[in-house]
């Protein structure tokens, strides 16, 4: 297991180069001069010819990436044009809204598609199978501004139960966290639980029909630890890999999500700096997703590897 990790972690090294290079090669392609975007209207020419040295923008272009590079590796985002505060400030200021946004998505994603795709895989056919597929299918083809609208309408003006807008933090109020996030979480899990619950119930039904699962049975096993033992342990290989893949998608739902809920989160954040064109903080965003996708799926293959043996020898 142990050479597994390390041939998992070193190829991780070539993609995060790739996107470090497309990150920066995307603000050397941006029009306008970064200088003139950091000084602001009323600079001198004295203060723009020295943030252009700071910035080795009389360089070539690849002299000037291993300079950012380098300040990438020192944890240096650069400056924000629109704000003219630390992008890595921001940043770390921001994360903890989307991360509390996207594990609650997760958690529910878990809690809510597990058990409907285990009820279904093991009732195939059944009414309870069919009602739970028109849910599902409705679940993943709901598009997220109307389940939120709908959310919103239900919960918050006409039971006022629960807030329509805004975020708190768990330090300040645990309860005043759960009750602002639940509505943009159970928004941004929709999709993913349904998406989960049919690939398990697919699981399940295929591996119910496998010859191992008759063999088990014919020696008198009991259907309990047959299901729970095996079948699901089995079934289980392909909704891993669907779980890790879902969160690229709750990362990228939520600039929709933290929108409509007015959460000051990374998505809120990615979105105003494409509006205002600010490079400094769209590279930012850039490596910081990149890096949370790229160390999900790194969990996400070592545990298929740890539910499939066979997938160690590759």
């Amino acid at each position: 297991m142990g050479r597994v990790i390390v041939r998992r972690v070193v190829a991780i090294i070539p993609i995060l180069f790739l996107v470090t290079v497309a990150a920066f090669f995307m603000q050397v392609a941006m029009p306008g001069d970064p200088a003139y975007a950091l000084a602001g209207a009323n600079a001198t020419p004295e203060q723009i010819a020295k943030i252009q040295a700071e910035m080795h923008l009389n360089t070539a272009a690849p002299v000037r990436y291993w300079y950012w590079l380098d300040d990438v590796l020192h944890g240096k985002l650069g400056i924000s044009y629109s704000s003219h505060r630390s992008v890595a400030g921001e940043i770390a200021h921001r994360f903890p809204v989307t991360a509390s946004l996207a594990l609650g998505a997760l958690f529910l994603t878990i809690v809510i598609g597990i058990p409907l795709g285990i009820l279904q895989g093991l009732r195939p056919g059944s009414k309870t199978d069919k009602g739970l597929l028109g849910f599902v299918s409705f679940a993943i083809s709901a598009p997220a501004f109307w389940v939120a609208t709908m959310l919103v309408f239900i919960f918050a003006v006409k039971l006022r139960v629960l807030p329509a807008l805004g975020y708190v933090s768990f330090q300040k109020s645990p309860v005043s966290w759960a009750s602002h996030i639940i509505l943009p979480a159970f928004t941004l899990s929709l999709y993913g639980f349904a998406v989960i619950a049919r690939f398990l119930r697919t699981g399940i039904v295929g591996v119910t029909q496998e010859d191992f699962v008759r063999a088990l049975r014919a020696r008198g096993l009991s259907s309990r630890r047959i299901i729970y033992k095996h079948i699901l342990k089995n079934a289980a290989l392909p909704t891993v890999t669907v779980l890790g893949l879902n969160i690229g998608y709750l990362l990228s739902g939520a600039v929709i999500v933290e929108q409509i809920f007015t959460l000051p989160g990374m998505g809120t954040y990615a979105l105003g700096a494409i509006q205002g064109r600010d490079a400094p903080a769209i590279q930012g965003v850039i490596l910081a997703t990149a890096i949370v996708i790229v160390t999900v799926n790194l969990l996400t293959d070592l545990a298929y590897s740890f539910l499939n043996p066979k997938v160690r020898l590759a």
